[in-house]
């Protein structure tokens, strides 16, 4: 699920592990693939997962380089 409700908790919902994401990333970027492999324990299946990196993506909270095929974490100091 994207948002918590009454029934899905804010820690099972996309929103609550989006924070698994950027804390990988901020450490080095990363293909889609390896940032997957670190963070698939958190994330019930692919779905989430992608559903989480979109979002954060939509946010500006991360880039893309499509040649490189790398994720950037977007820092906003």
């Amino acid at each position: 699920m994207i948002v918590p409700n009454k029934v899905i908790n804010f820690s099972e919902s996309i929103i609550g592990k989006m924070p698994f994401i950027l804390k990988c990333l901020s450490k080095e970027e990363m293909t889609v693939k390896e940032l997957f492999f670190d963070t698939q324990d958190y994330f019930d299946d692919i779905d989430e997962f992608i559903y989480a990196l979109d979002a954060l993506f939509l946010l500006d909270a991360v880039t893309v380089d499509f040649d490189k095929g790398v994720v950037t974490y977007v820092n906003k100091d």
